[in-house]
């Protein structure tokens, strides 16, 4: 009997069975109750997990991140966890690295030597993609998995891509003063000065917006090392210097400090703050209208559907129907943050996002 027999039989959605089935929590316990007693009733067993139990095979995926940020990582983890409880009557055994970003040599390193050490795929979010472009595609042409999350790496040959499409995160940031700053407008520009692909292609976009937008103009272009160490000293020296700027765009994890910097200078009017990801700090900070807006990019998401891609990959030889999987950018600001800061909402979010239709 297949899961549409036992919802038809139910009266329930198909969908609400698979949720039972991966243990998913937005089901009410009555009806989990019921599936879970119809299943038994029926001896239902899931063809992916009879697959597994005939063939007594274990699937070691391996996920390689780097370290900053650190409250983004923690995100991604969090949705290779469910994952792996998810497969985990399947045969899924994950481990997850975190390595130096600082230090792209001991990842390309890592990558190397993993296959040999039994891994049967790897999902990796790249801290240098020219580097690692060469590695990935050996390792695919040789048959063996690799997704990458996170950073794009536009010439290796992977089985998929997931993760931001940074111009156009770019571009949004871009039409977002567009909106805030309808005025002759000077904007302050906060990026790195490493050559970091991610970032260089927000701000790729970001100017490809602004081309259209004659009353925006970038007065000024402030650069910083990776870790976003003295942002706020030099903000705050800045901006006592020259406080006329109406807008600034943080390209990368510098909003609390550029928000806190603003704050300390209680500059009024205040310029709009518009950047990336969200924590409870970037949280507490929208609230109070001290950052505009942020821009999310679902890294839950990230970590959950390599997990799940890898492990019908490795089953079935079953690719997904892109390999290209970017993710809902989604623009956040004071009055809706509380939505995306509450658990049981950011479950579903999760549950139907649009990678779901590639399993």
């Amino acid at each position: 009997m297949t899961t549409s027999e036992i919802a038809k039989k139910l009266g329930i959605s198909r969908g609400t069975v698979s949720r039972v089935l991966n243990n998913h929590p937005n089901v009410k316990p009555e009806t989990r109750k019921r599936v879970l007693e119809a299943l038994k009733e029926l001896n239902y067993i899931p063809n992916e997990t009879a697959r597994s139990l005939v063939m007594q095979k274990e699937f070691h995926i391996a996920v390689i991140v780097f370290s900053q940020p650190a409250f983004f990582w923690a995100q991604v983890q969090s949705g290779v966890s469910t994952a792996q409880n998810d497969l985990a009557s399947q045969g899924v055994i994950v481990d997850y690295f975190v390595t130096d970003m600082m230090k792209p040599e001991e990842q390309l390193e890592l990558i190397r030597t993993l296959p040999q050490k039994g891994y049967d795929g790897i999902a990796v979010a790249p801290n240098n993609p020219q580097l690692l472009a060469s590695e990935i595609d050996r390792l695919s042409s040789g048959g063996f998995p690799v997704v990458i999350i996170n950073v794009e790496i536009p010439t290796a040959n992977q089985l998929c891509y997931i993760g931001c499409d940074y111009i156009q995160s770019g571009i949004l940031a871009g039409e977002l003063f567009s909106r805030f700053l309808p005025d002759r407008s000077d904007l302050l520009v906060l990026t790195l000065k490493d050559s970091v692909y991610a970032i260089e292609q927000r701000i790729t976009g970001f100017r490809k917006e602004l081309s259209k937008h004659e009353h925006l103009n970038i007065k000024r272009i402030e650069r910083f090392n990776r870790d976003g160490s003295r942002v706020y000293e030099v903000l705050l020296d800045l901006l006592k210097e020259s406080p006329d700027f109406q807008g600034i765009y943080v390209s990368f994890d510098a909003l609390v400090q550029t928000a806190d910097a603003v704050q300390a200078l209680k500059l009024d009017p205040a310029p709009v703050i518009v950047g990336y990801d969200l924590n409870e700090n970037i949280f507490e900070r929208l609230k109070n209208k001290y950052i505009t807006a942020t821009i999310c990019h679902e890294p839950f998401n990230q970590g959950y559907f390599a997990v799940k891609i890898l492990h019908r990959y490795l089953l079935k030889k079953v690719h997904p129907s892109s390999s290209l999987m970017y993710n809902k950018l989604e623009v956040v600001m004071a009055s809706n943050a509380k939505y995306y800061m509450n658990e049981t909402l950011q479950t579903e979010l999760f549950v139907t996002g649009s990678p779901r239709d590639i399993l």
